[in-house]
């Protein structure tokens, strides 16, 4: 009887250390799980912190398209403007150059009469009046347009 519980005695001391080296085996294993879980965590930290820094950087991206966007529409306001101010001064010049074939003819035509000439001539200072007007507009409209 004395050999069994010798022999009892032996299993029960090999079962206790196998469960020693199990339960160092597990905290061994315990500790690398919250060493992988504390450094996930961290990286976790660092991926959020990327992703607010990128969506700032994308707000900032947005707010200088708006910035632009008001910029383009701004100049192409002003291109449309001079555009107009190009058309007026074309029908102008068109205006004065007729005027001022009528009056070359009207002067080889000295016969006709001073009375046709004077009123050529009174069409064309009206003409240059409004060609200068015209160029005077132009001239404000080219100063407003500025590129930033």
């Amino acid at each position: 009887m004395a050999e069994q519980v010798r022999h009892l005695a032996e299993n029960a001391g090999g079962a206790a250390a196998e469960i020693a080296g199990l339960v160092g085996q597990m905290q061994s294993e315990t500790e690398t799980v919250v060493t992988i879980v504390a450094e996930g965590a961290a990286r976790t930290e660092e991926g959020t912190a990327t992703v607010e820094e990128t969506r700032a950087a994308f707000e900032r991206i947005d707010e200088a398209i708006a910035r632009m966007d008001e910029r383009i529409t701004h100049v192409a306001d002003s291109a449309r403007s001079v555009a107009a101010g190009a058309e007026n001064l074309h029908a102008e010049l068109d205006q004065v150059a007729s005027v001022a074939e009528r009056s070359t003819a009207a002067s080889q035509q000295v016969s006709a009469g001073t009375e046709q000439t004077s009123a050529s001539t009174l069409e064309i200072a009206t003409s240059a009046q409004r060609l200068q007007d015209t160029a005077g507009e132009l001239h404000d409209l080219v100063a407003r347009f500025r590129i930033a």
